[in-house]
């Protein structure tokens, strides 16, 4: 037995229990024995459950707790405990030696430091089926290579002259490689016809999901090595285009990724080698998808639009910037919303137009043929913004509402207004969207 009888007796005695019968005693110290093995092995499973080989003084609470029993006190579980001999009599008597501590010496000591906040973070647990190589996820275990190949070093890329080690393993298997590979060739192909293919198998295959982040950063690396190559920008949107357009994609974790493109696209100086090429499309076509953009993640990304249209605004003030990117900025302001051009482009014509006439006066023919987009651009915006005042009633064409015009937008573009045929529709809105704003200033 664990228990003798002496030390029951002995027990019993320090308690006030004198001369218990051997009988009694060796029937208590059976039942002592029995218990404590039913609370060890109610502490083995506590510890078995927390991936544990040794047992704890918290172990032996829990099973306590289990079997309402009041846990002991005066344990811990990171403190050693240490037993000192005593003889008393024939007998020796093993105790745990308790510490004193001082009560000057506890309010002495200096206060513990504050625990930290609980805060909740989120990350990528998979993207495309891809687990991020992040330190909230574990660690992938590749079975299929070893020890061997886990051994390996990776693999070194060098782009822009900087060596990088690639911190996801994107596994592709060989198909997909190999229709990459095919679709990167037909696009850079002078064949239209298998050109449009590629284009048409992007916009509508269902089992590409693995290849957007190829496509995105295809786009990216094609739009900054082929600035001054207009057909090959065109053919790069028209990729940006199809992979928005798939309905079987989920690109929302790539958008910002493709933005920067797309605004390269839209206000970028020289587009093309010489200016006499219609890189107007394309910078209208990138127009038209930053507009889709917005419309399709704007509930999504408060702030998507407002951040695109200061961008834009910025470009579209400052005198330094070439005409194109004033024509890029003043499209991709039109495409957002008539309240963009309410708000932003029509306070500001009349300053523009100021700036405008003077460089179309310089004797520069790229200069011209530039400045004459603007003004078309400008034109539009206004034609536009009539969307807006359908209802309202289109003013007669008089020299009085024309100078009226001019004091708004400039007198080069009244006098292109007053000339057009929807031009008494143009000045009732834009009447309209004055008096509005000056309103709203009071």
């Amino acid at each position: 037995m664990i228990y003798s009888k002496n030390t029951i007796k002995n027990i019993s005695e320090s308690i006030g229990i004198p001369k218990l019968k051997d009988g009694i005693t060796t029937a208590m110290a059976q039942d002592v024995e029995y218990r404590l093995h039913e609370i060890i092995a109610e502490a083995m499973k506590f510890m078995r459950h927390s991936k544990r080989t040794k047992l704890t003084v918290t172990d032996i609470n829990s099973a306590l707790r289990v079997r309402n029993v009041e846990p002991i006190y005066g344990f811990e579980t990171g403190r050693p405990i240490k037993f000192h001999k005593a003889t008393a009599g024939l007998e020796d008597i093993y105790y745990v030696d308790d510490e004193q501590i001082g009560l000057d010496t506890l309010l002495e000591e200096p206060l513990p430091s504050m625990p930290l906040d609980t805060v909740y973070t989120a990350h990528w647990l998979a993207i495309e089926g891809v687990q991020p190589r992040i330190q909230q996820n574990p660690i992938p275990i590749d079975e299929e290579s070893g020890d061997a190949a886990a051994k390996k070093p990776a693999k070194i890329q060098r782009q822009d002259g900087v060596d990088t080690i690639p911190l996801v393993k994107h596994v592709l298997s060989k198909e997909l490689q190999l229709y990459y590979e095919c679709i990167t060739e037909s696009l850079q192909s002078s064949d239209p016809v298998v050109k449009s293919t590629a284009l048409e198998s992007i916009s509508i295959d269902a089992g590409i999901h693995q290849l957007v982040t190829y496509f995105v950063q295809y786009v990216a690396v094609t739009v900054k090595n082929n600035l001054h190559n207009l057909e090959v920008l065109k053919t790069t949107m028209a990729v940006a285009r199809a992979i928005r357009r798939n309905p079987n994609l989920f690109i929302e974790p790539y958008m910002h990724q493709l933005i920067p493109s797309l605004l390269t696209c839209l206000v970028s100086k020289q587009l093309c080698e010489s200016y006499t090429e219609d890189h107007w499309s394309l910078r209208d076509g990138a127009a038209a998808q930053i507009s889709e953009i917005c419309q399709q993640f704007g509930q999504t990304y408060h702030t998507l639009q407002a951040r695109i249209a200061r961008t834009l605004l910025r470009a579209f003030l400052d005198p330094t910037k070439a005409l194109t990117t004033h024509y890029g900025a003043i499209v991709g302001l039109t495409k957002l919303s008539t309240n963009i051009i309410q708000v932003l482009i029509l306070p500001n014509i009349k300053t523009y137009m100021s700036l405008l006439d003077v460089e179309m006066e310089k004797d520069n023919p790229q200069l011209v043929h530039d400045g004459q987009h603007c003004r078309d651009a400008l034109l539009n915006a206004l034609r536009v913004l009539t969307s807006s005042y359908s209802d309202l009633e289109p003013v007669n064409l008089t020299h009085i509402q024309k100078n009226k015009l001019a004091d708004v937008v400039g007198n080069t573009l009244a006098g292109i207004v007053y000339a057009d045929a929807e031009g008494g529709k143009i000045m009732a809105a834009v009447a309209a969207a004055s008096q509005e704003a000056n309103n709203q200033s009071a």
